[in-house]
């Protein structure tokens, strides 16, 4: 009797196990529930990241950012960004602006962390729910998962980005004749090779403008910088509700051209907006076919954007003299 009486409660209770939810299970076995994004998580199946908020926030996002970005135009990034030169076209940019606007005083640690994942030793300090529970007083306990960054929030919205550019570094002597091209190209007397104030502060000192590399729809395209054109632009400059009147002021735009010999389109790049802009069209019948004897950078840039959708521009920055 007994034997029939204890088969039955288990009977019971697995029915009964069999109408609660998995809140309610999961409840009922840990006595406590992770939910992560209004999820139920089994406990043990749930990393923590240990340390206080700044750490797991900034380990996050530079594990996000190492794993969907070049460590080249990470740290690159880090040397624009620190004097806040931004690109607004730029999720990497705006996202590193933003822990360094959050936290200051946190390039230190992101370096730390960058030279960590560089040199594949990047070990962040995770535990289980049930580790972490057996050494933290249950009174005292914050359980943070450990999540990807979430790009759309904190006022970065990669949804409402149509490009989305990142800046790497090349040594001027990976680069074959570049002075000679340049003053091949630079024909023009509108087209200066010095960078203005604001364009060297965006750059950084010693860095120049060399080559970019843009992919559209399904074609890559590259296009060589040949200076920088000063133009005069009319704004109007309001007055009052009836009186405007208008005002021509100077800006520089970098220049930019399609690197096919028979395709003459010419590209502007704006260092406010951030925007690279088409002045002349491609030509029609132009077949833009990157040739197989570049130098390796070719290959290294157009493996990036293949690889990596969320890229579409990447601008290389020469490292080395000025064009005086």
């Amino acid at each position: 009797m007994e034997d029939k009486k204890e088969d039955s409660n288990i009977e019971n209770n697995n029915n009964d196990n069999s109408n609660m939810s998995t809140e309610e299970r999961t409840l009922a076995e840990y006595g406590y529930l992770t939910k992560i994004n209004g999820e139920i998580f089994n406990p043990d199946e749930v990393s923590i990241l240990i340390g206080d908020p700044m750490t797991r926030e900034i380990t996050q996002i530079i594990n996000f950012l190492c794993e969907n970005y070049p460590i080249e135009a990470i740290s690159y990034c880090l040397q624009r960004c620190y004097f806040s030169t931004f690109s607004k076209s730029s999720l990497l940019d705006r996202i590193i602006k933003y822990l360094l606007t959050k936290y200051e005083e946190s390039e230190f640690m992101i370096n730390e962390l960058l030279f960590a994942y560089k040199d594949n030793q990047l070990k962040a300090n995770i535990t289980s729910v049930n580790q972490f529970n057996s050494i933290n007083n249950y009174e005292n306990r914050q359980l943070t998962k450990l999540v990807f960054y979430d790009p759309s929030n904190e006022g970065v919205d990669v949804k409402k980005m149509n490009f989305n550019e990142i800046f790497i570094e090349i040594d001027e002597n990976f680069i074959e004749n570049n002075e000679n091209f340049l003053k091949k190209n630079n024909n023009d007397n509108l087209i200066s090779l010095n960078e203005n104030e604001d364009q060297a502060n965006f750059l950084c000192e010693k860095h120049h403008l060399f080559k970019r590399f843009c992919r559209r729809g399904n074609n890559i395209y590259v296009y060589n910088f040949i200076g920088f054109e000063n133009v005069k632009i009319l704004r109007k400059k309001k007055k009052s509700k009836k009186n405007n009147e208008e005002k021509d002021y100077d800006y520089s735009f970098a220049v930019f051209i399609c690197e096919q010999d028979d395709c003459h389109a010419k590209y502007r790049y704006n260092f406010s907006s951030n925007k690279f802009t088409e002045v002349k069209p491609h030509h029609k019948d132009c077949n833009h076919i990157i040739g197989k004897n570049n130098p390796s950078y070719y290959k290294q840039n157009i493996d990036i954007l293949n690889e990596k959708t969320h890229i579409t521009d990447i601008q290389l920055v020469r490292t080395g003299k000025t064009f005086l």
